[in-house]
């Protein structure tokens, strides 16, 4: 391989790779601005409420307007196991109810949402058994627009309240110092 032509041909897919790598970070910082252009997240704090309306914990997370939709749609989970949905779901202003599975058994999961979804909305999920039975779950959350997400955070980054910024809800990962 002593033919410089050979050693280019030999080396052109690893001198390739090795370009494309060093491109795809300034591609993703590139991305990542112009969706901050388009659609600026912004930092809101959520809090659970109790049965009397008063906060039981909070925190903050830096949304787009993609995961804020995701806000009033969610799904349901009993000890990390999510409850399958069905396709039987039915999508309104305000509304997001399906049928699920966890375990064999079949739930209603209703969404309902009230406020302004640009600033201030409260979202009350109910999960009830179709069995019959009791069994079921309700959670009341408020979400209020803070302002700009802090300089350094991504979408998806949140903390606890007063905290420094932690996992971050869309990778699942410590995106923290």
């Amino acid at each position: 391989m002593s033919n410089p032509i050979s050693r280019a041909r030999w080396l052109a897919p690893a001198l390739l790779l090795a370009l494309a790598g060093c491109g795809a970070r300034h591609t993703e910082s590139r991305l990542a601005a112009h969706q901050a252009q388009v659609d600026p997240p912004a930092l809101w704090r959520v809090e659970a409420l109790d049965g009397a309306g008063r906060p039981m914990a909070a925190l903050q997370v830096c949304a787009d307007r993609t995961m804020r939709e995701g806000f009033a749609r969610a799904t349901a989970e009993v000890a990390g196991r999510p409850c399958l949905l069905m396709k039987d779901r039915v999508e309104q202003d305000g509304l997001f109810a399906v049928r699920c599975e966890l375990d064999g058994r079949r739930f209603g999961l209703t969404v309902n949402r009230s406020g302004d979804p640009e600033r201030d909305f409260q979202v009350a999920f109910a999960l009830k058994a179709l069995d019959g039975t009791a069994a079921g779950a309700r959670q009341v959350r408020r979400f209020r627009r803070v302002g700009p997400c802090p300089g350094g955070w991504g979408i998806g980054d949140q903390a606890r309240v007063g905290e420094r910024r932690g996992v971050n809800a869309l990778a699942g990962v410590w995106s923290g110092e």
